[in-house]
């Protein structure tokens, strides 16, 4: 799946509008011809105006782009309309806008290319309306920004596109949404709340760490992975149920980790039941996790010998019952000691404790 959605991207993210004709100039706004015969906004040279109409037509022609870097650092402009007939926002378009307030979006883009709004640190709210594609870096330290409204068209959010929002406390999520990217709300320290669609079949690594406000998560309906330290640092979180349908989660990734080293914790507890794939997460590392079906809170499998700790005495009695030495455990037992959840206790077991005890789980 990750593999389809990286290619989707990849297909979505090229610019198809790109200019290959004569520039000229229209009331401040350079433009290009484009393949097509439509034309692209390439530049702008009005630097007293603090208002962008950018026109839908220019001598009859349709206006369906914003090409790269086309408005980059205009620090004169406050507000931008972009008209219906723009498809296509590009990459760096309005980068480093610092005093870019409002965006007034046409219905009908669908497309915004890598790091279109970052650093436009005054920008406070953003409607996606009927954009599919989200670029990487798009809005990345917009710290101003306080409201993200996703329409309903949003398929894919690229990598660090809302990273160091600081102020982002209100994020509605698209119902088509398939992808969100690595740290793409990394340090949003003000978000509260999320709810994901069912539609949702990836949360990438780094996704929400160091969100620490965020204290309510909601999961969706449909199949899910959640990428490694997704939700790290999130010290308000805690409790969270993670339903059946989410059947990987990443290493770490409700996990508190002591100032950028490799100690990590939870103060979460997950709740969940037998089938969930939150129930090996809990193993691996270490997580307090309430079992629907059984009605209890385990806050250490693997602990077979009962001192309250995982350690390297856990591991040989884990290897002495694969061996067929000891007795092996009853049916309680073995859902706390079975550290790969294969229904038996063998060498994989013992390995996985050894690990956990030496640190490297």
């Amino acid at each position: 799946m990750k593999r389809f959605l990286s290619l989707f991207i990849a297909v979505m993210l090229i610019i198809s509008s790109v200019p290959f004709g004569y520039a000229a100039i229209y009331d401040g706004f350079v433009y290009s011809e484009n393949n097509n015969g439509t034309y692209t906004i390439t530049g702008y040279r009005d630097f007293y105006t603090d208002y962008a109409n950018i026109p839908a037509q220019i001598n009859g022609v349709d206006v369906t782009a914003i090409g790269s870097g086309a408005f980059q650092s205009k620090n004169n402009l406050n507000t931008v309309r972009i008209p219906e007939t723009v498809t296509t926002i590009g990459s760096m378009a309005f980068y480093g806008c610092q005093n870019l307030t409002s965006v007034i979006m046409g219905q009908n883009v669908t497309t915004i290319g890598a790091k279109a709004f970052n650093s436009c640190t005054a920008l406070t709210g953003v409607n996606l309306k009927n954009v599919e594609v989200l670029g990487e870096y798009a809005f990345y330290g917009c710290t101003s920004l306080t409201e993200l409204y996703m329409g309903t068209a949003l398929k894919v959010i690229g990598q660090r596109a809302f990273h160091s929002c600081s102020a982002l406390n209100f994020i509605k999520m698209s119902d088509a949404l398939l992808y969100i990217g690595d740290y793409a709300f990394t340090n949003c320290a003000a978000v509260t709340s999320l709810t994901f669609p069912d539609s949702l079949g990836y949360i990438g690594n780094s996704a929400f760490k160091g969100c620490s406000a965020l204290s309510d998560v909601t999961f969706g309906t449909g199949e899910l992975e959640i990428g490694g330290y997704a939700f790290e640092n999130c010290v308000a979180l805690t409790q969270i149920t993670i339903p059946e349908n989410v059947n990987t989660i990443g290493r770490y990734a409700f996990a508190l980790r002591e100032n950028n080293t490799t100690d990590f914790s939870h103060n979460i507890t997950i709740t969940c039941n037998l089938n969930s794939g939150a129930v090996q997460y809990a193993k691996l590392y270490n997580a307090p996790i309430y079992i629907i079906e059984t009605q209890q809170t385990v806050s250490n499998f693997g602990d077979i010998d009962g001192n309250g700790v995982i350690d390297t005495v856990d591991g040989r009695l884990a290897l002495r019952i694969a061996a067929g030495l000891d007795f092996p455990p009853d049916e309680t037992e073995l859902f706390l000691y079975d550290m790969n959840s294969n229904g038996m206790m063998d060498t994989g077991d013992a390995q996985l404790l050894l690990q956990r005890a030496s640190g490297i789980l």
